[in-house]
């Protein structure tokens, strides 16, 4: 059994990822279009060759660090060192770039700064996941270290968008909307990489004493190489199970990615809501996602991991049923704002288990993995998790961008036309939607029971001991 404060140490090192993610999916695109003057179709073209880019590196990763050997760092704490110190060096740099400078330099150095954001964040995430797949390998207690994963994940969410909202987005004389504040992106960006120092450190380090308890790299002999990376990557694409949940986790990050893109244009032109309610909104909403955490922990013993998926994709699309309501009747939500909560509130508690509840399943896969070949590849299971979602994410990211153009967005207008911010709205409404929809398909046909899983454990133990 993993101690409680191991636990909580662990997960810190979630604000980092929670933080930078947040901060690029939420602020990015509104950072580049309205604050830099950038073209929609140019910050939607960047992000989406970053994210492929991401997609392709979190596979290399993971590979190469199940292939890692180090008395000392073992598989995965050493990528998570490198990564960390990539991390705060170039994030600090991404959101220091200046709206005065040349449209050129501007298109360059946002390249490059966010290029190399993505590499070393999955330097530091990918390892850091699997390393949490291999602390326990009880069916209840994955669950539980993932809920304090989460916990951490979101508490690093909120904080780069409720505190962005509150205290750097501060209303000023020159900026009555103190989103469009330049300066304001400049102090979050390095506040945010300080974060990810401090956080990712202690995870880092505090995991450190585990390292001659995690399992070992079964094929001594073998160096990591691209070759063997997609042989044992076939491999995993034949276990069904692991591709229903990366699949679900695709389609829900897909409604994550279409929220995150252009969230901060509805809140602020379609519901016209200040600095301080959309800080509210999202305090709310990710209040929900850390108190329910004990509650999917609580359920998932009680019923299973695929019953809990399900109910939290339910409670997703409910929320984004409400969210179509909400732009049809604009007008009337603009005059009282108070029913931004029936969005809010089942989305809160539905994010809260599509977070936790993957995570636990994927490491379930992974044992069923070792059971078929003798060999663990946490690091490829969980680089290839996210290499499902990055991919459509890019994807859903460029053609946003584009669509940014298409309904007429223009940065330098305070007051958008009334087809724009409608098409904002309805692109969020309906895009996400057809995301969960396509999420709840996926999990339904998830099979590993907490019986079957129990009996791979066992299978596992008796093989080892023969």
């Amino acid at each position: 059994m993993i101690k409680i404060k191991d636990k909580l140490t662990y997960g810190i090192g979630n604000v980092s990822n929670g933080i930078i993610l947040q901060a690029l999916t939420s602020y990015l695109v509104f950072f580049g279009t309205t604050i830099l003057g950038l073209s929609g179709t140019i910050i939607g073209l960047v992000i989406a060759v970053s994210v492929v880019w991401d997609a392709v590196s979190d596979l290399l990763i993971g590979h190469m660090s199940d292939y890692a050997i180090s008395k000392r760092f073992g598989r995965r704490h050493l990528f998570m060192i490198v990564g960390t110190i990539g991390l705060v060096i170039f994030n600090g740099l991404l959101w220091s770039i200046q709206p005065s400078w040349s449209y050129v330099l501007k298109v360059v150095l946002l390249f490059v700064c966010v290029m190399m954001v993505k590499t070393f964040m999955t330097i530091l995430v990918t390892p850091y996941n699997a390393l949490g797949a291999e602390l326990s390998s009880d069916y209840h207690e994955r669950t539980s270290i993932q809920a304090y994963r989460t916990v951490f994940f979101i508490l690093g969410v909120a904080f780069t968008t409720v505190a962005g909202m509150v205290f750097y987005f501060k209303p000023t004389t020159l900026y009555p909307l103190g989103q469009l504040n330049p300066a304001a992106y400049q102090q979050l960006g390095i506040s945010l990489s300080l974060i990810v120092l401090m956080c990712a450190g202690i995870a880092t380090v505090t995991t450190l004493k585990y390292i001659p308890f995690l399992p070992k790299n079964t094929k001594v002999n073998q160096k990591s190489s691209i070759k063997l990376m997609i042989m044992e990557f076939k491999v995993i694409l034949e276990n069904k199970n692991y591709l229903y949940v990366a699949g679900a986790y695709l389609s829900a990050n897909i409604a994550t990615a279409i929220v995150g893109a252009v969230g901060l244009h509805v809140y602020t032109y379609t519901f016209k809501i200040n600095n301080y309610g959309i800080g509210i909104l999202f305090g709310v909403m990710f209040g929900l996602s850390v108190l329910s955490q004990q509650f999917w922990v609580a359920y998932t013993k009680r019923r299973d991991k695929r019953t809990s998926a399900l109910l939290a994709v339910k409670l997703s699309i409910l929320s984004s049923i409400f969210f179509i309501a909400l732009v049809l009747f604009r007008d009337y939500v603009i005059a009282h704002p108070i029913w931004m909560m029936a969005y809010v509130i089942p989305s809160g508690i539905g994010i809260g288990g599509l977070i936790t509840l993957p995570f636990s399943m994927i490491a379930d896969t992974v044992d069923e993995e070792e059971l078929m070949t003798g060999h663990r590849s946490e690091g490829l299971y969980y680089g290839g998790l996210t290499f499902s979602y990055k991919i459509s994410q890019s994807v859903a990211i460029f053609l946003l961008g584009i669509i940014l153009d298409l309904v007429g967005f223009d940065s330098s207008l305070a007051v958008q036309p009334k087809a724009t911010v409608v098409g904002f709205g309805l692109v969020v409404a309906f895009g996400t939607l057809v995301a969960l929809l396509m999420a709840y398909r996926f999990y339904n046909r998830y099979n590993m029971t907490k019986e079957k899983a129990e009996s791979i454990k066992k299978a596992i133990e008796a093989m080892a001991t023969r």
